[in-house]
């Protein structure tokens, strides 16, 4: 039993145009008329497999075949398919196109699978629509999304009118939320959205944990003044000694963390932002992202040292504000265990490796046994029209699921 690659490729293919623009760029944002157009297609995929669908109360489009005990709890598999602005053809896509070539595969021989098996598309992972992401796995997992229908997207649309598209509405969408009772495990198949897999020349990775992520708000204030009549002695520049401060980022985040350790200042701002007045304020973004809390807090400790010996040398002053924290997720021991039965028996080479990025598998695993698989992205390039991942890596990803729910699916 395997998957269809040339049905895998084509089904690709057809997505991706659902989003394609003439000028080459290429953006399926959630909620967009490209969205539902795609949704439309993966319907009806499933109903030529002779699937039930629905789509619940957040948006989730889940489609289900039956098994030979529906008493069963379901095993879920499945990923997203709204993309960034100018995103590639694969992120989140490969996850759903093989989700649903497992479930073509057990049709085409016959196989009547013991539990459910369920493919969910999720509701708008990415989140720039909006500014928050992972909607759909959220309101199932019974997380607050925190949302209303009021809130403006990046285009001033109100989102109780951007989700009519879906026939949903902000106040219904914790009704998605489902019974742990009722999964018997969920499996996300995705490209690695970084160049470890690719580097090595390694088709499979089997993710260890997702990256928790620690943020912040550095603003350091000095002293507005003349920029041609100050000395340099006589400066107090809050920009030179944030430049001092943010270059010191990737040498401190080397020497305290690991090889997936990563800090990076995303956002910057000065004020009076003008030619010609020295920087009175600078404000930027710090993020901080590891497999280990204790990682994260070691690395919060040194820069906050750093920041403070260079605003010292500089004379001047820092707030350091924690904006947001997510705790990092490790995977279900017991599924990830099956995955790697599966590639040992498939012959396929393989790496245990974290993920830097998230994915709807990071609210999952709160509740759900989660595991994910990786196939590479060439050059780690994702979040991009130029995102590539091979169709032969593709495909042995596809089996590797294949073949990690038949095993999930012996345990009764």
């Amino acid at each position: 039993m395997k998957a269809d690659i040339s049905k895998i490729v084509s089904r690709l293919e057809e997505i991706y145009q659902c989003g394609a623009k003439e000028d080459g760029t290429h953006t399926r944002m959630a909620f967009s008329k490209e969205d539902v157009k795609a949704r439309e297609l993966f319907t009806g995929w499933a109903e030529q497999l002779g699937m039930s669908h629905r789509m619940d109360a957040a948006g989730n489009l889940i489609v289900r075949m039956e098994g030979k005990n529906p008493g069963l709890p379901a095993i879920l598999m499945g990923s997203h398919m709204d993309t960034v602005p100018d995103g590639g053809r694969y992120d989140g896509v490969v996850g759903c196109v093989g989700a649903l070539s497992v479930c073509e595969a057990m049709a085409e021989e016959g196989y009547v699978p013991n539990h459910p098996i369920e493919v969910i598309v999720f509701t708008d992972e990415e989140g720039f629509r909006f500014g928050k992401g992972l909607l759909g796995s959220s309101a199932i997992c019974g997380q607050d999304p925190d949302i209303s229908d009021d809130e403006p997207d990046i285009y001033g649309e109100a989102r109780g009118r951007v989700m009519e598209t879906y026939g949903i509405r902000s106040e219904n969408v914790l009704e998605a939320k489902r019974d742990k009772d009722s999964v018997h495990c969920f499996i996300e198949l995705h490209v690695e959205q970084g160049a470890t897999l690719d580097k090595s020349g390694t088709s499979i990775g089997i993710v260890s944990s997702i990256a928790g992520v620690n943020r912040y708000e550095v603003t350091v204030t000095g002293e507005a003044n003349h920029a041609g009549s100050t000395t340099m002695e006589d400066r107090r520049d809050a920009l030179v000694a944030a430049a001092g401060f943010i270059n010191k980022v990737p040498e401190v985040t080397t020497e305290y963390g690991n090889h997936f350790t990563v800090a990076t200042v995303g956002t910057i701002k000065v004020t009076p932002h003008s030619v010609n007045v020295i920087p009175g304020t600078c404000t930027f973004s710090l993020e901080i992202r590891d497999q280990s809390n204790e990682v994260m807090k070691l690395i919060e400790q040194k820069l906050q040292e750093s920041l403070g010996d260079i605003c010292k040398k500089y004379d001047v002053s820092y707030t350091f504000v924690p904006t947001s924290f997510h705790e990092p997720a490790p995977m279900c021991d017991w599924v990830k265990a099956k995955i790697e039965e599966a590639v040992k028996e498939l012959g396929y080479d393989y790496k245990v490796i974290p993920s830097g990025a998230f994915h709807d598998s990071l609210i999952m695993t709160g509740v759900f046994p989660t595991a994910m698989i990786f196939v590479p992205s060439v050059n780690g390039i994702s979040h991009n029209r130029n995102e590539f991942t091979r169709e032969e890596d593709i495909e042995k990803g596809c089996n590797v699921l294949l073949e990690t729910v038949l095993k999930v699916d012996e345990m009764i």
